[in-house]
């Protein structure tokens, strides 16, 4: 790449105060969302993006076949996380998409960069799981069945799956 390619200095710089300020912003709002409610952050409070940030394409492919075959997609411990918008900690999980395709079936290096555009976004764990499943239920556009399910790690000695099935809609 020559020097006439790279991003120039006075971009960059603008570019991290506009994600630092949507960031301020968001947190801001989320906090005085939880005080209406009483809630009050505990400990060190970081900033987070909204879920609007997320990625919002995930390519696709055509599947023309006529069998009726299951797909999953099941992230490593570790690869899915999201940020807790109580404490701006990162919240840690499993995700696993479980559908059968209509006209179409997803693209795995896409699905990854989406699925990696939560890392710096703060949202409820429940909310988070019906974000991704709109999303994929939009670009899946047809399946037969599509189950988005959210395992996270223990946190304050609870265990939440968090799982939306659209045989159960």
């Amino acid at each position: 790449m020559n020097t006439t390619e790279q991003p120039d200095q006075k971009d960059i710089k603008e570019q991290l105060k506009h994600t630092y300020d949507q960031a301020l912003e968001n947190t801001r709002e989320a906090l005085d969302y939880m005080a209406g409610f009483g809630i009050k952050p505990e400990g060190k409070l970081g900033l987070f993006l909204s879920p609007s940030t997320r990625q919002k394409e995930i390519h696709r492919l055509p599947y023309s076949h006529k069998a009726k075959q299951v797909v999953t997609y099941e992230t490593q411990p570790g690869e899915f996380s999201a940020l807790c918008p109580f404490s701006g900690l990162p919240d840690f999980g499993v995700l696993r998409v479980e559908y059968v395709p209509g006209s179409f079936i997803l693209e795995l290096k896409s699905l990854k960069y989406y699925i990696l555009s939560w890392r710096n976004i703060g949202a409820a764990q429940e909310d988070i799981t019906a974000y991704i499943y709109k999303d994929l239920m939009e670009w899946l556009a047809d399946p037969a069945h599509l189950t988005v399910t959210t395992i996270y790690n223990v946190r304050g000695g609870i265990a939440t799956t968090c799982s939306i099935d659209s045989r159960k809609q």
